[in-house]
């Protein structure tokens, strides 16, 4: 996530202030203006020799930079907007030129751009036009680095066990790089801080204004669990129900003590599933058999008053659940309860575009695989809660947010891979364990637990980002590999 002159990686540009409004626009008339001399000098020493064809030429180049120019000022535009909704086309006219914004497919995070450039040729009297499209996004500064990390002044972090970091790194404190880790980017920190150690860095020391931890806003997070418990609460019921033969929801909600699922069967539909106690999705150890869960014409939606597990540690159950499945745990009455997803080892979890929430824990281990999911564990206690992505050949992608106040609070250990968002905000007390961990993406966070990242890889990868998960402000990005136009 880049913006398309290479000097905006640098870190007193990357951090603008609100003085800095308008002056976009000040350059896109700077380099029309530049643009327009050179056009007339090239007019006056290249029409005698070359005729209008190189006239055309340099009309071209002016129309490009045109394009170029207002694309800059547009997306200055959207870094100072905290609504893009509304977005709308715009034009700006210069002496013999103009650029114009075309937008489309707008939303609060995303936004496509088409920005136009025009000359008027005075040598034939037609426009000369050149465009470039590109998609800008929005995410918090913070997602910038490979690493950032930084509650507090004066806090410390060790890379340690051929820890590398691929990538930017941001300290709010000293970072201490062990021989034989590496920060292969810069490493950013306050005049007031440093980067020390016999490992392998380059030190960048900036003033502030500093890049700040995002702060997440919890209220649609808090508003879907009370609605969640609301369901619990209303439709829970003393009896168990079994599930061993096809399921077909159509907008119903099913009400029980227990949910537990066993054969080969296929759990289809729109509705919710609530329980009063636990759903087990071939769980059990009794279960058997293969279970996919296809939601269609909306969601489905798993709430369990207290855990709700996914597969067993059998060798004789497979679970499937594909995209638009809600899983949801309320651990309401003591502290071990949690979402559990697992596998055996001769078996399968694939779980795509979900959303995972608990009140306390979620566990994802043993190589299951989610994929494309948001992961969300609340602040509602922090006695034992946490979020944890574990063992070799477990993947999780998408957005892994915790924000408990337990240390650890986010733990990613043993092998695990994690490719997108890692965030972990825990107020004054929360912490991250990173100990032989894989991430490509970004890793966001206020502290670490015994102040290191142990034995892991973390690269920065801005196509591997997803869009801002909800509850984060942004900057304005421009999505790689987005460019188009002559």
């Amino acid at each position: 996530m880049i913006y398309f002159f290479n000097g905006y990686r640098k870190m007193k540009k990357i951090i603008r202030t609100s003085n800095e409004k308008g002056q976009a626009l000040v350059a896109a008339v700077a380099i029309m203006f530049i643009c327009f001399l050179f056009g007339l000098v090239g007019v006056s020493l290249l029409t005698s020799k070359t005729g209008y064809s190189s006239v055309g030429a340099f009309q071209s180049q002016q129309a490009f930079w045109l394009a170029h120019a207002g694309l800059e000022w547009y997306l200055q535009q959207l870094n100072d907007d905290t609504d893009w909704t509304d977005e709308t086309n715009q034009t700006k006219s210069f002496a013999n030129g103009s650029f114009t914004i075309t937008v489309s497919n707008v939303s609060a995070t995303s936004v496509d751009i088409k920005s136009t450039g025009t000359v008027t040729s005075a040598s034939e009297g037609q426009d000369v036009t050149r465009y470039i499209n590109v998609t800008a996004k929005k995410l918090p500064g913070a997602m910038r680095f490979a690493v950032y990390w930084g509650r507090d002044t004066g806090a410390w972090l060790e890379l340690r066990t051929s820890t590398t970091i691929n990538g930017d790194l941001w300290s709010r404190g000293t970072t201490d790089v062990k021989s034989g880790c590496s920060v292969t980017g810069n490493s950013y920190c306050p005049t007031t801080e440093n980067v020390t150690g016999a490992g392998s860095y380059t030190e960048v020391e900036i003033d502030s204004p500093y890049p700040s931890m995002p702060q997440i806003d919890e209220t649609s997070y808090s508003n879907l669990m009370s609605s969640f418990n609301t369901y619990i609460n209303t439709y829970g019921t003393n009896s168990n129900r079994n599930q061993s033969t096809d399921l077909t929801l159509t907008g119903n909600i099913i009400g029980c003590k227990n949910f537990n699922t066993t054969g080969n069967i296929t759990i289809s539909g729109y509705g919710y599933i609530v329980a009063k106690q636990n759903i087990n999705l071939h769980s059990p150890n009794s279960a058997s058999g293969t279970l996919t869960i296809t939601p269609s014409g909306g969601n489905i939606y798993f709430l369990a008053a207290r855990s709700l597990t996914v597969n067993s540690t059998q060798n004789d159950t497979n679970v499937t659940i594909n995209s638009g499945a809600y899983l949801y745990s309320r651990a309401q009455s003591n502290n071990n309860q949690l979402v559990r997803i697992r596998k055996h080892a001769a078996t399968s979890t694939d779980i795509a575009s979900a959303f995972i929430i608990a009140t306390r824990r979620i566990i994802v281990q043993s190589g299951a695989q989610v994929t494309n999911s948001t992961l969300y564990v609340s602040d509602v206690s922090d006695n034992n809660n946490y979020l944890q992505i574990t063992d070799s050949g477990t993947l999780v992608s998408g957005s892994v947010i915790s924000v408990s106040g337990r240390d650890p609070g986010l733990i990613i250990n043993n092998g695990a891979t994690v490719t997108g968002l890692v965030y972990q905000w825990g107020a004054s007390s929360g912490y991250t364990q990173l100990n032989n961990a894989t991430i490509t993406g970004a890793v966001v966070s206020s502290q670490y637990n015994n102040d290191r990242i142990v034995n892991s890889t973390i690269t920065y990868s801005a196509t591997s980002l997803p869009n801002p998960p909800a509850g984060f402000d942004g900057y304005v990005s421009v999505e790689p590999d987005s460019w188009e136009g002559l």
